[in-house]
């Protein structure tokens, strides 16, 4: 049967002139259309754009920010905030379907250019798809637990949703073709032969993330929502994929032992970042430039923000970081709160130290200026720090003021996986499977590049090996984005010690086995859809 793509996919490529001239004129015909590399290679840079998107949609990862108590953060997981006075869900995955959906397109359709397009290619197109595919549903998972799994490109059925075993099924299952099947980083290539740089594309160390990751949540959510499966088994083949990546089998990526260096990494999107295994890539060849999706940039102000000053940052940001708070983090010899905040030494007050040239003052007198000194630097600060892992801005003139720079977006690549990140996800899982030597192994293997103490001689190893890994990832992944799924991962204890909004304290097992933890389905998922049912826990609160 003839399978067309109306006018309204003719939309998301309209930057790709050729596909306007495909016959006819009216809409695309996908027996017409993939005859050839050029045909796969536009729809994969589309599917791409969608990949683009994966990361920024929601607000879930800001529930478990560090960040310095507000209201708004109390009452962010309240369920009037959720879902609206109105009932509309607050988080929408349309975008992430579209993705699915182009991901299908490829793989339902890429025969037809099998006489044109060499198997090796075909494979890597294929195994593009596979990629893109297992990472959507891997968020789509995380954010919303139940989700609808669609079949192809042409099917117009309406889907309900499927458990959260068999979703994340569907992502081992797409990622492992994908591991299988794609090369490593450096070998990706595009049809002319040119190494594709941007490490938002599938490669063998990003699938093996990916299926890393895959494992770590799946067999949590056997823990957490006490489901039928095995849990050691899963966390396991988490350590096996965690392994390839260490061990250099699915790629070359060695760590930053520097958290200065990687600050500087973090802050040019065109340097290859060594430890870097997934990314998020800013394409600065965009007529309007913007972020991607960079969790961090919610807390950036002074300096980098040239409309703030230092005494103002403390009023424009609601994400702010207090120097009591980043002390509580980090050992004293730790040297990444050095690299993570804007001149960290000069406003953290009580590192100030003054140096006298003349013996005229007696301590009591050194002591009173010195303190003098401290006190001005906190009255501009407000006691709260500068963030500044990614520290170049993209700028643009204020339509109304030409005088007035604002910054558009950071001049970065999000790097979302990455080996140091790996390293710890190892250790939590080694600890899950009773393999405590070595997740202390992988555990101080961070600590001992970053000068932290071993364990168990840092701040917070008491509270035992499982609590000590958490808080590693803490302090590594500040401002990364990771917090709020590692709570869960921890379990039930951790959702109520370890997330700031006021719902998650008083939250119950009964609670997240009905589906709190997830975001509820957006009203418009609804339209045209009779088998679909909303999220038992917030069905409750949707009139």
């Amino acid at each position: 049967m003839k399978k067309i793509l109306y006018i309204l996919l003719i939309g998301l490529f309209a930057s790709c002139d050729n596909l306007l001239d495909v016959e006819p004129e009216t809409e695309v015909s996908f027996d017409n259309f993939y005859k050839t590399e050029q045909d796969l290679e536009i729809t994969l840079y589309q599917m791409q754009s969608y990949v683009w998107r994966v990361g920024g949609a929601g607000g879930q990862a800001g529930m478990g920010d560090i960040m310095e108590t507000t209201s708004s953060l109390l009452q962010a997981w309240d369920p009037v905030k959720v879902v609206g006075s109105n009932g509309t869900g607050s988080a929408d995955w349309t975008e992430r379907y579209w993705g699915i959906y182009l991901a299908n397109v490829l793989l339902d359709n890429m025969h037809n250019a099998k006489g044109n397009v060499t198997p090796e290619r075909l494979d890597f197109y294929r195994a593009q798809a596979y990629f893109a595919k297992a990472l959507t549903y891997f968020y789509l998972s995380r954010e919303y637990g139940e989700v609808p799994i669609t079949r192809n490109s042409s099917s117009s059925e309406a889907y309900g949703k499927k458990p959260v075993l068999e979703v994340l099924d569907t992502v081992i299952a797409n990622a492992t073709r994908a591991f299988k099947m794609l090369p490593v980083q450096e070998a990706v290539v595009d049809r002319l032969g040119a190494v594709i740089n941007s490490k938002q594309f599938g490669s063998k160390g990003n699938a093996c993330a990916l299926l890393a990751h895959a494992y770590a949540w799946k067999g949590s959510m056997i823990d957490l929502l006490e489901l039928e499966g095995d849990s050691k088994d899963c966390y396991n083949k988490s350590i096996e994929y965690a392994g390839y990546l260490i061990n250099g089998e699915a790629g070359s990526y060695t760590l930053v032992r520097d958290p200065e260096k990687l600050s500087q990494l973090f802050s040019d999107n065109e340097a290859n970042n060594p430890e870097s295994i997934f990314e998020y890539t800013l394409d600065m060849q965009d007529e309007y430039i913007f972020s991607v999706y960079l969790f961090g940039k919610r807390y950036i102000g002074y300096p980098l923000r040239l409309d703030y000053s230092a005494s103002d940052h403390k009023y424009l940001k609601d994400e702010k970081i207090a120097y009591s708070t980043i002390k509580s983090l980090y050992d004293e010899s730790d040297l990444r709160p050095q690299a993570y905040f804007y001149r960290y030494a000069y406003y953290s007050t009580d590192t100030v130290e003054l140096m006298f040239t003349e013996d005229k003052y007696t301590e009591e007198q050194r002591l009173h200026k010195r303190d003098s000194v401290r006190k001005a630097v906190n009255e501009i600060t407000g006691g709260y720090a500068f963030p500044y892992r990614w520290r170049t801005g993209v700028y643009e003139a204020n339509a109304y003021n030409p005088n007035q720079l604002e910054l558009k977006a950071m001049k970065s690549n999000y790097s979302y996986w990455r080996l140091s990140e790996i390293y710890l996800l190892r250790a939590e899982c080694y600890a899950k499977v009773g393999e405590e030597g070595l997740a202390k192994a992988d555990l101080n293997e961070i600590r001992s590049h970053n000068h932290a103490k071993a364990y168990p001689n840092s701040s917070g190893d008491e509270k035992g090996l499982k609590y000590a890994i958490f808080h590693e990832r803490e302090r590594e992944l500040l401002m990364e984005g990771h917090r709020f799924y590692d709570v869960v991962r921890n379990g039930m204890e951790y959702i109520n010690t370890y997330l700031q909004p006021t719902t998650f304290k008083s939250m119950t097992l009964e609670d997240v086995k009905m589906g709190a933890i997830f975001y509820p389905i957006h009203d418009s998922a609804f339209k045209n859809n009779s088998v679909l049912r909303q999220n038992t826990y917030w069905a409750q609160y949707i009139n």
